[in-house]
């Protein structure tokens, strides 16, 4: 593995650790996800007053959702199309984060107790609070399955996009993934909005699905496409290259 992308699958893996004990340790030693809910949830009605807003359940929530579904479709039926192309690994990355994204945060919701904030207690439902570390109390019912939020990964796996033609378009991979963080965060706060889900359940959906396109990205074999001739990781290979030739 060329040295660019050692130092690219370490510098990653060390953000994740970082950034993965920092929402353990703001979020379940804070109320900062209670506090922020508290915002958007009226105590004197008794309910969620943008739960069932026009814009937020049926546009966003539904036909976004449903938009977001073809896009990764049609990004499957590119990555068939073009998997004998100079760019079929990054399509690749693309289509299979369509599908591994939502899946892995699908089951991981299945296997969570933590109920969404509209069904806590706090906010006129049934069941006590609890973040990731406690243990579920003795009096839950039953799961909840509202951990991590599986509705923001109907954009999140975009950020695939940001690792498509890095680094030989390193701005335009920028604008990329920040464009599908941007989309993702937007529809986390629409669902925090709604009462469906707390920022702790989004950002760690963030977190996921950005692990499991690193992941791919190594994976499928993105890093032994030819490094641009600009890095200088590339211009070292290429004197080295030849010197080992003649040395031969």
């Amino acid at each position: 593995m060329p040295g660019f992308w050692k130092r690219f699958y370490l510098w990653q893996a060390a953000w994740l650790l970082a950034s993965a004990t920092v929402l353990l340790l703001v979020f379940n030693l804070t109320p900062l996800d209670l506090h922020l809910a508290d915002v958007w949830y009226d105590p004197l009605r008794g309910y969620w007053p943008m739960r069932d807003a026009w814009w937020a359940a049926v546009l966003v929530h539904r036909w976004m959702k449903l938009a977001l579904i073809l896009a990764a479709f049609a990004c499957i039926v590119m990555a068939w199309r073009r998997r004998k192309s100079a760019d079929a690994l990054g399509w690749r990355l693309v289509a299979t984060s369509s599908v591994l994204v939502p899946l892995a945060v699908s089951v991981g919701k299945r296997a969570s107790a933590m109920h969404c904030p509209w069904e806590i207690d706090r906010y006129g439902g049934s069941s006590p609070y609890f973040d990731l570390f406690s243990a579920a109390p003795a009096s839950l019912a039953s799961a909840g399955h509202c951990f991590p939020a599986a509705f923001v990964t109907s954009a999140s796996w975009l950020l695939a996009f940001a690792l498509f033609d890095y680094p030989w378009h390193p701005r335009a991979s920028w604008r990329a993934g920040l464009l599908a963080l941007a989309l993702s965060l937007a529809f986390g706060w629409v669902q925090q909005m709604r009462g469906a889900h707390f920022l702790s359940h989004t950002l760690w959906s963030l977190w996921l699905s950005w692990t499991i396109i690193v992941g791919l990205h190594a994976v499928l074999g993105l890093w032994r496409r030819p490094l641009p001739e600009s890095l200088p990781a590339a211009q070292a290979a290429s004197r080295i290259e030849p010197a080992a030739r003649s040395a031969l």
